[in-house]
C-alpha cells in the first residue's frame, strides 16, 4: 500500500489570542533555533484538499483487492509513526543576577526582577547546607532530565477515507519525578516513606502527578472527493507559515502545539495551484452539564449557555505548488513561489472564567469550572459580560529556489474586550486590540549544500502601557494608569530563535524584535544516509517600546547559540516530506549575556539596595537524543 504522510491543517485558539489556520512550512526538525514544525504534515495547498493522496485519479496506481488474511488488513490499513526522546539539561544563573546574595544582602528581591523564570529557591533557603560556611545554600544552577514517547497512529480505511490521532505516554516527564512514596496520601509510604531510600519510578497517577501517564491530545479524519473537494473534523493540529501564531509542534525537540476543534470544508485549483478553505471553530463552549458529583459516567453532556462560547469563523485562500512538480521546478534551477492569506473572526457575549466562585469572595483559588454546569443559579450570577470580538489576518510569502528559500510572515489582530484589573474580574472595563507581529527568514546554500548561511529577524508590537515583556502568572497583564488597549503581540512558544532568552526565560517572543545571523556546515551530507552537521548563532533581542522593561532600556540582551547534530536515515524536509526514521542526537550550548532592559532602571542604581547590581551571564547546556518512527 502507498504510504501517505498525514495531513495536518488546524487554528491556534488561545481565548483572545491570535489563531491561524494550518499551513507547513519544513524546517529541520533536528534544530532548536528553527521554529519547530509538522514536517510530517501538509502544507496550505493541502488545506485546499490534499498532498499526495489527492493526486488526480490519472496519477493513482490501479486499486489492488484488499487481503484476505486479518492480520494482512490491519497491516495494510495502520500506520504508526512518531518518536522516543530523552533531553539532559543544565541551566545556570537563568535569574540574570537578580538572585545573588550580594544583591540579596543589600536589600535585593528577586520578585522585583519582571522574570517569569522559575527561579533555584536555594538561595533563599534557611541554614540547611552544611557544606556552606555562612549557612546558607548559594545553589544557582537547574539540572534535569525528561522524556516523551509519541505515538502517531493513522487508519487508512480507502484511499480517501483516513482517521489521525496523536497519543503522548510519558509527556514531557521529568525523569525521578515520581520516585516510590512520593505521592499525595493520607500517610506516608510503608515501603518508601522518605524519598532517599526510594528504589524505583511509579507510574504517573493523580496521586503522584499533574499529568497522567498517556495523554490523548488529537483525534480527526479526513474524507477527500476528488471532484468535490475534503471535509475535516475533529480535534487536530494547526500550522501556518513559519508558525509565529499557528504551530502543530510536531518536531523531536518542540514543546507547545496549536490544537483546533473544528469542521472544515477545502478545495483546490489544481492546474492554477490555488486553495480555498471555509471552516467553524469551537475555541471554548463555556460551562457544560458535567459534575463530578452528580455525573453517572456516561451519557452525552450538554452546553448550558450558548452565550459563553467562543465562535470562530474562518476563510483561506492562496497558492501553493504541488509538492512533486515543485521538485521538478527545483532541480531545472526554476523559481518555486507559494503564498496565501487567510482571515478569521471570533466573538464572545458572556464570560465564565470566575463562575462557580463565591459572590462574595474576591478569590480566584475557589473555582472548580469543572463542577458549574449544574449550578445555574450561581453560574448566572457569576457570568462576566465580556462582548469580545476579534479580527485576525496573516499574510504569508514563500520564494524556493535551488540554492535559497525567502520566506516571510505577518500577521495583525484588530478587536476589542471588557476585561477588569481586579482578582475577581468583574469585566467593566473596555480595551482595544491592536497587535501586530512579524518574522523573516533568508537562507543561502553553498558547496553542494553542505555550508548554508542564514539571517532570521522579528518583530513583535509592544505596549508602552503594560509593565513586563511578558506574563506567564497573571489573568491580564499589569496595565498601568487608565490605559485602554493591548498592544503586545506575542509568538508562538515553539517558534524558537534561541536557548535561553525566549525559549526559556520569557517563553515566547513577545514585545521585542531581533536580528539573528547563523551558519551552518554538513561535515557529513548523504541524503538517505548520514547527516553531521554544526551551527553557530547570533541573537540580539530589543524591546519595541523601552518602557515596557524592567530597565526602561531598549536592549535585552545578545545570546550566542552553538550545536552539533547527527542523524541517521537523513531525509530532506524542505518539501513537507516526513523525516526520515532512525536516531538523532544534539549537543547545544547557550550563553545569554544581559543588557540593560533587563537589570534595573537608571535612577534605582543610584540606591543604596541596588547599586551593588550586577548582571551574571547565563548558560545552557543540552542534550537531546531520541529515535524516529
Amino acid at each position: 500500500m502507498r504510504r501517505p504522510s498525514p495531513t495536518v491543517l488546524a487554528v491556534i485558539v488561545a481565548a483572545l489570542a491570535p489563531s491561524a489556520l494550518a499551513q507547513n512550512t519544513p524546517q529541520n526538525p533536528a534544530s532548536s533555533a528553527t521554529p519547530s514544525v509538522d514536517t510530517a504534515g501538509i502544507n496550505m495547498a493541502a488545506a485546499a484538499a490534499t498532498d499526495d493522496r489527492a493526486a488526480t485519479t490519472a496519477e493513482r496506481p490501479t486499486p489492488t483487492p484488499p487481503p484476505t488474511n486479518l492480520l494482512d488488513r490491519i497491516g495494510s490499513m495502520v500506520e504508526l509513526h512518531g518518536y522516543l526522546r530523552v533531553r539532559p539539561e543544565w541551566m545556570h544563573q537563568f535569574d540574570l543576577g537578580w538572585d545573588d546574595l550580594a544583591f540579596r544582602d543589600a536589600g535585593g528581591n528577586y520578585a522585583n526582577s519582571n522574570l517569569p523564570w522559575v527561579r533555584n529557591p536555594d538561595n533563599g533557603l534557611p541554614a540547611l547546607c552544611p557544606d556552606n560556611a555562612d549557612g546558607r545554600c548559594t545553589g544557582r544552577s537547574q539540572t534535569m532530565a525528561n522524556m516523551r514517547f509519541r505515538l502517531n497512529p493513522e487508519i487508512h480505511i480507502t484511499d480517501n477515507i483516513a482517521i489521525y490521532s496523536q497519543i503522548d505516554v510519558f509527556d514531557n516527564l521529568i525523569l525521578g519525578s515520581t520516585p516510590q512514596g512520593y505521592y499525595t496520601g493520607a500517610q506516608a509510604s510503608p515501603w518508601s516513606p522518605i524519598g532517599a531510600f526510594s528504589q524505583t519510578q511509579v507510574a504517573p497517577t493523580e496521586q503522584n502527578s499533574l499529568t497522567p501517564s498517556i495523554m490523548v491530545s488529537r483525534a480527526w479524519a479526513e474524507v477527500t472527493n476528488q471532484s468535490l473537494g475534503q471535509i475535516r473534523f475533529g480535534r487536530m493540529p494547526g500550522q501556518w507559515g513559519l508558525g509565529i501564531l499557528a504551530n502543530a509542534g510536531n518536531g523531536i525537540d518542540s514543546d507547545y502545539q496549536t490544537h483546533s476543534d473544528r469542521i472544515m470544508y477545502a478545495a483546490r485549483i489544481r492546474p492554477l495551484h490555488l486553495f480555498i478553505a471555509a471552516f467553524y471553530d469551537f475555541p471554548s463552549s463555556g460551562a457544560l452539564s458535567q459534575s463530578l458529583t452528580r455525573e453517572p459516567g456516561q451519557g452525552q453532556p450538554i452546553d448550558v449557555s450558548q452565550l459563553d462560547d467562543v465562535n470562530q469563523f474562518g476563510l483561506a485562500l492562496g497558492r501553493r505548488v504541488d509538492p512533486a512538480e515543485a521538485r521538478q521546478r527545483l532541480n531545472r534551477g526554476q523559481l518555486v513561489i507559494n503564498g496565501g492569506l487567510y482571515g478569521l473572526y471570533r466573538n464572545q457575549v458572556l464570560s465564565n472564567e470566575f463562575a462557580g466562585a463565591d459572590p462574595a469572595s474576591t478569590a480566584t483559588s475557589n473555582v472548580d469550572q469543572r463542577t458549574v454546569g449544574t449550578d445555574t443559579p450561581r453560574l448566572a450570577a457569576s457570568a462576566t459580560s465580556r462582548n469580545a470580538w476579534a479580527v485576525i489576518s496573516d499574510l504569508w510569502f514563500q520564494v524556493l529556489h535551488r540554492n535559497f528559500r525567502f520566506e516571510m510572515e505577518a500577521a495583525f489582530i484588530y478587536g476589542s474586550t471588557s476585561i477588569a484589573r481586579a482578582a475577581r474580574d468583574p469585566g467593566l472595563n473596555l480595551y482595544q486590540l491592536t497587535q501586530f507581529g512579524g518574522a523573516m527568514e533568508f537562507e543561502y546554500r553553498l558547496l553542494n549544500n553542505r555550508l548554508t548561511l542564514d539571517f532570521r529577524t522579528g518583530y513583535a508590537s509592544g505596549d508602552s502601557d503594560v509593565e513586563g515583556l511578558n506574563f506567564q502568572n497573571g489573568f491580564t497583564p499589569p496595565v498601568r494608569g487608565a490605559a485602554q488597549s493591548f498592544s503586545t503581540f506575542r509568538f508562538h512558544p515553539d517558534y524558537r530563535i534561541d536557548m535561553i532568552l525566549w525559549r526559556q526565560i520569557f517563553r515566547q517572543v513577545s514585545g521585542a524584535y531581533y536580528f539573528r545571523p547563523s551558519v551552518t556546515y554538513a561535515f557529513v551530507n548523504s541524503p538517505g544516509g548520514d547527516r553531521l552537521y554544526g551551527r553557530a548563532a547570533v541573537i540580539w533581542s530589543r524591546a519595541s517600546e523601552f518602557v515596557q522593561t524592567r530597565g526602561n532600556a531598549a536592549d535585552l540582551g545578545i545570546e550566542i547559540n552553538a550545536e552539533v547534530t547527527y542523524q541517521s536515515n537523513f531525509r530532506d524536509t524542505s518539501l513537507g516530506d516526513r523525516p526520515g526514521a532512525g536516531f538523532f542526537a544534539s549537543l547545544q550550548y547557550g550563553v545569554l549575556f544581559p543588557m540593560a532592559g533587563l537589570g534595573p532602571r537608571e535612577d534605582e542604581r543610584a540606591t543604596s539596595t541596588y547599586s551593588g547590581f550586577s548582571f551574571s551571564t547565563a548558560q545552557t547546556f543540552r542534550g537531546v537524543v531520541g529515535v524516529m518512527y
